[in-house]
């Protein structure tokens, strides 16, 4: 859930719901509602959260991406048509990265976090690996 995944990366953040809320330009119960999955973020919104907490909107939206592809809009009337959610796994032209995605879908949020800090530091690590190697 979309509400889960801001409210936790706020949280690692240091941020308040009020915090966030105003650096997006959103009324603080409206925080609230987005976070406890009580009303729908809007995609200028989404963008504004993720460029605040310093990841991407894919980043958020992690666990919808299980959503079919198959949504919809009917071009004539403008209403939309979303498919029930999958239990499949996205499928992305490199198999570990469908590992990865299948592989964190059963985790708790916990164990989510330290699987996230885990590669960060991996990916600094390489890069500070890397730049030693080219200085050579």
């Amino acid at each position: 859930m979309i509400g889960k995944e801001i409210c936790a990366r706020r949280k690692r953040m240091g941020l308040t719901q009020r915090e966030l809320a105003r650096l997006v330009n959103v009324k603080a119960n409206t925080m609230s509602q987005y976070e406890n999955g009580m009303r729908k973020v809007p995609l200028d919104v989404l963008a504004g959260v993720a460029r605040v907490l310093k990841c991407t909107v894919m980043d958020l939206a992690y666990e919808e991406m299980g959503m079919a592809a198959d949504s919809s809009v009917d071009l004539d009337t403008g209403d939309t048509r979303v498919a029930e959610p999958k239990d499949e796994v996205p499928m992305f032209a490199d198999p570990l990265d469908n590992e990865i995605v299948a592989l964190l879908k059963d985790l708790d949020q916990i164990a989510k976090e330290k699987v996230i800090t885990y590669m960060r530091d991996q990916k600094v690590i390489t890069g500070y690996y890397r730049a030693v190697r080219e200085r050579r």
